[in-house]
């Protein structure tokens, strides 16, 4: 236990140290001590959910936190027993044989999902991560859970960086809604998918960037390996972004027509994905979307889900998947909605996401988006589209206030964009 004391306050030393050093956290005249107050934060926030699913979710096997922490132990054991195995099953080469399930997976509870498909098993990203950081933490959770704290705050950095959204006299109260939301604080600051996932959205769109508005091509590479390691984490987020990506590279084109550019990239794909589901059956667009709502709804029922608000199982085709989507973008914007079973998180999160709803359409109206049109743009494209793909396969509040996060955190830079003028506390 004591070591385990030291780990921590070294490691978080550590980061903090790194933040104070790294040019990645001196932007727009923000003093550095910000992020590390940020990160300090979050580390606080690991340790609140690590109380939330030890007290009041206490089947360790379906925590969300532990899951893949005890998976991974699996494998980083297997360094020591056999450093062949642990590297094959690390990178996915040849592991997939009846000798790796019986030595391996038969002792894990994630790496075969309960609903497995053709489209990748993301599991195995954060069981492989964890196995790595295995060899850091001397076992210790908390030691992931700061790494990923860091992870998520690189990532959402990089947005902030990417976008510049933060005006003069708005610093304080920018830096509170990018970072410091409840949900975004909660659900990237901990051993869950999520640090991940912003880490590489982060990178992504950052690189993004930097080859479409400033030519450095040297980024390529660096946008290759970050839209793998997003599709491997959380595949249907890079789906969300591909439009806008696609949109965004027509400006080496034309700085003009931003909406047109941006309309047309989303027609592209569309077309694309009926193309692709018409020539490859088993990447049926629609197929894939109606199958993970179906998964999704059966998992929640055989969980007893308190949070299902929908239990309507879909076809598996383009009518009833559009029939169906009008719906399921209200929810997404909409839920959670309170009801006589729901307990004190699922009302915060009920008055968080109705003041957020509530800031938004107050920067609507209020705002202006001025110079920055071509973010808007790109902004509104992905949150509607993730919205959009959350909406038909989350039937689940409880799940969906945790996926919409990316989307959220997207929606304050927006809301930083659309006010131009200096907002203060007492006008809000």
């Amino acid at each position: 236990m004591a070591l385990q004391y030291v780990l921590i306050a070294i490691y978080s030393i550590g980061f903090l140290f790194i933040i104070e050093k790294w040019s990645l956290f001196q932007f727009n005249t923000i003093n550095r001590k910000w992020f590390q107050i940020i990160f300090i934060l979050k580390i606080m926030a690991g340790f609140g959910l690590y109380w939330i699913y030890t007290k009041h979710y206490t089947v360790r096997s379906e925590a969300d936190i532990f899951k893949y922490f005890d998976d991974s132990k699996v494998m980083y054991e297997a360094f020591f027993d056999s450093k062949k195995h642990f590297f094959q099953m690390l990178f996915g080469v040849n592991c997939e044989g009846q000798e790796f399930r019986e030595l391996y997976y038969d002792n894990m509870t994630n790496w075969y999902k309960t609903y497995d498909s053709i489209v990748f098993n993301n599991n195995r990203t954060m069981i492989r991560i964890n196995a790595i950081l295995h060899l850091i933490s001397f076992g210790s959770y908390h030691i992931h859970s700061i790494v990923m704290c860091f992870f998520s705050l690189i990532g959402t950095t990089l947005l902030l960086k990417t976008f510049n959204p933060i005006k003069q006299g708005q610093k304080i109260l920018s830096l509170f809604l990018v970072f410091l939301l409840p949900s975004i604080l909660l659900w990237t600051s901990g051993n869950l998918k999520e640090a991940l996932l912003f880490l590489f959205l982060g990178s992504t769109v950052f690189c993004l960037q930097q080859i479409v508005s400033k030519k450095k091509w040297i980024y390529c590479p660096l946008l290759l390996v970050s839209m793998y390691f997003l599709f491997i984490t959380k595949y249907y987020v890079l789906i969300a972004l591909l439009p806008v990506m696609l949109g965004y590279s027509f400006k080496l084109f034309t700085d003009r027509l931003i909406g047109l550019r941006y309309l047309s990239a989303l027609g592209i794909c569309l077309i694309a994905a009926f193309v692709i589901s018409s020539v490859k059956p088993d990447y049926h667009f629609a197929g894939l979307i109606a199958g993970k709502r179906n998964d999704m709804i059966r998992y929640a029922e055989k969980m007893d889900a308190k949070s299902l608000y929908d239990d309507t199982q879909i076809e598996r085709n383009w009518s009833a998947v559009m029939s169906c989507a009008p719906k399921s973008m209200v929810n997404a914007i909409i839920q959670p909605l309170p009801h006589s079973k729901s307990n004190v998180f699922q009302w915060i999160a009920f008055i968080e996401n109705l003041l957020i709803l509530s800031f938004l359409i107050y920067c609507i109206i209020r705002g202006r988006a001025g110079p920055e049109r071509e973010y808007v743009w790109f902004i509104v494209l992905f949150v509607a589209v993730l919205y959009l793909i959350l909406g038909l396969t989350t039937p689940v509040a409880g799940a969906l206030v945790r996926y919409k996060v990316p989307g959220l955190v997207m929606l304050m830079i927006l809301c930083l964009l659309l006010h131009n003028k200096k907002l203060s506390l007492k006008e809000m």
